[in-house]
């Protein structure tokens, strides 16, 4: 196996196309049965087993899971609040990042380059909720300059990303793929 390219250099072991395709196949489906996924990347049953425990191994699948729609059971709001902090010393960064893990309806993070430090999504019962956690948050040790809410309507598309399916073809991919 040769890895692909340079950012697969820091992994115990190597990365093929058929382990990508194999990751692309689990994230669509995680109970897909091992001799089905064998079929779909184009080796047998026993080795695609075997791939799929080395990949596991590489901590290259954390799990599988569910996709539940909580919001067919009960109703729920989710908001989006893009959050820029006052200050931008490490210990403000640490101690904000350690603030959120406590907070069960603050469901994302990420931490963004650009007008704001980080995008938060929050899963609550109703908005009343989402009110108190950013409360909480906004009357912590942590000063902000700017909190940003923006409360979702309706969700349009909730598909996991899979950069092994776009940025990693091949020229000859992408001349198939437009011919």
């Amino acid at each position: 196996m040769v890895p692909l390219k340079s950012e697969f250099a820091g992994l115990p072991g190597k990365v093929d196309r058929i382990d990508l395709r194999i990751l692309t196949e689990l994230q669509k489906n995680g109970r897909i049965t091992n001799f089905k996924l064998s079929s779909l990347v184009g080796i047998s049953a026993s080795p695609c087993h075997k791939r799929v425990r080395r990949l596991e191994k590489m901590g290259l699948i954390s799990g599988y899971r569910a996709q539940i729609y909580w919001s067919r059971l009960y109703p729920n709001v989710t908001v989006f609040a893009a959050v820029s902090l006052k200050n931008h010393g490490s210990v403000d960064f640490q101690t904000f990042e350690r603030r959120i893990k406590h907070h069960p309806e603050i469901t994302n993070c990420f931490g963004l380059c650009g007008p704001y430090d980080y995008m938060l999504r929050f899963d609550c019962r109703d908005i009343a909720a989402y009110e108190a956690t950013s409360r909480e948050l906004l009357d912590g040790d942590v000063s902000f300059s700017r909190f940003d809410s923006f409360v979702v309507l309706r969700e349009i598309k909730n598909e996991p990303s899979s950069p092994a399916t776009t940025s990693l073809q091949t020229p000859q991919d992408e001349l198939r793929r437009v011919a």
